[in-house]
């Protein structure tokens, strides 16, 4: 009791509440439950960390067959890009001081939510009709928008995981199972050799195996 006053002075009153109302339901106490969060959140970098580059570099590859190898720099993709969002981080990353001069460099430096919006409806026909199945050639066989749209979704799950991560949020109450399936199935879309590789090395299965709310409504 007193080492959960100390924490939850040190952490936040409210913050520390959202430990307590999980810890309620559960024979845990809220110590324990944010222990085993960060350990979650650790752990879950590794899948995350491959994930993104496996899928940032399957979508740049699809942009340079489309754009040519010069592809950040071609009128034609820039003309596509709405002015705001994440997928302006384009003109953004051109733009800023110290710009990037080749297209690695770009790569590196555009946010996740960019190549997410890249799977968006709107490029479904200029970006991924005839690419897809080049860059993701493991995926799952069925019609473009259907494959596109189920990637996006499965972008967009990961990126609010990686984002509740980097703020350094709850996580507990996620389905994580379903996170690290959404990774898995995209790491497999581009290269089931890679994803097994993962598999032997990532912890975030068998912490997940460990949490004090397993098998807990």
């Amino acid at each position: 009791m007193k080492e959960s006053r100390i924490l939850q002075a040190a952490l936040s009153r409210q913050r520390w509440s959202t430990y307590e109302r999980i810890a309620s339901r559960c024979v845990a106490e809220p110590a324990t439950l944010y222990a085993w969060n960060m350990q979650m959140c650790a752990a879950l970098l590794p899948p995350l960390h491959i994930c993104e580059v496996v899928i940032r570099n399957a979508a740049a590859t699809a942009l340079a067959h489309r754009y040519g190898r010069c592809w950040p720099w071609h009128p034609a993709l820039l003309r596509s890009l709405p002015a705001e969002g994440a997928l302006a981080s384009l003109c953004d990353v051109r733009g800023s001081a110290g710009a990037p001069r080749d297209v690695p460099e770009v790569i590196a430096k555009l946010r996740f939510g960019f190549w997410q919006q890249l799977f968006a409806r709107r490029f479904e026909h200029s970006i991924w009709a005839g690419t897809m199945s080049l860059v993701l050639p493991h995926a799952p066989s069925a019609p473009l928008s259907v494959l596109r749209r189920s990637i996006h979704a499965d972008l967009d799950r990961i990126r609010h995981l990686r984002n509740r991560i980097a703020h350094h949020e709850p996580i507990l109450e996620r389905d994580i199972g379903a996170d690290l399936a959404a990774i898995g199935r995209l790491i497999h879309a581009r290269c089931p050799h890679t994803l097994g590789w993962l598999q032997r090395h990532e912890r975030a299965t068998t912490v997940l195996a460990a949490s004090p709310l397993a098998g807990r409504p």
